[in-house]
């Protein structure tokens, strides 16, 4: 028995010693590491020519001065409602491009009235999506 006490008491010894050697080696670590942060996170103002810190506003520079014109997508694809089931039309609204299995009812009353109108998308991948945002 006094063989088992001293071997538990050896590995007791021995787990703590590697414990609190472990944990001193990585205390000074985490300090330099946090160190290194504080360094990397330091925000230093830019030194304007003839402004102050302490009055420093805030400055825009527009660096590309070219004019933006939107891109106007035009709408190819129709997702109108008819016989309770929603229909992907072309843009002559006579070819089926896609006939859904997903029925209006599943739609809140405000969408079921636009889709019996019919709601205009650029992409298939735009029409998924919306169909995606109302599945279950």
């Amino acid at each position: 028995m006094k063989k088992y006490v001293s071997g538990f008491l050896f590995f007791l010894c021995l787990t703590t010693g590697s414990l609190l050697a472990l944990f001193f080696m990585t205390k000074g670590a985490d300090q330099e590491e946090a160190k290194q942060v504080q360094a990397v996170e330091t925000v230093e103002h830019p030194a304007f020519a003839g402004v102050e810190p302490e009055t420093e506003t805030m400055m825009h520079l527009v660096l590309n001065q070219e004019q933006v014109v939107a891109k106007v997508q035009s709408e190819k694809y129709c997702l109108v409602a008819e016989e309770g089931y929603l229909i992907v039309y072309d843009k002559d609204e006579e070819t089926v491009n896609l006939f859904t299995h997903m029925p209006l009812s599943e739609f809140p009353e405000a969408e079921q009235e636009k889709l019996l109108e019919g709601i205009w998308f650029p992409t298939m991948a735009e029409i998924f999506s919306y169909l995606e945002s109302y599945s279950s």
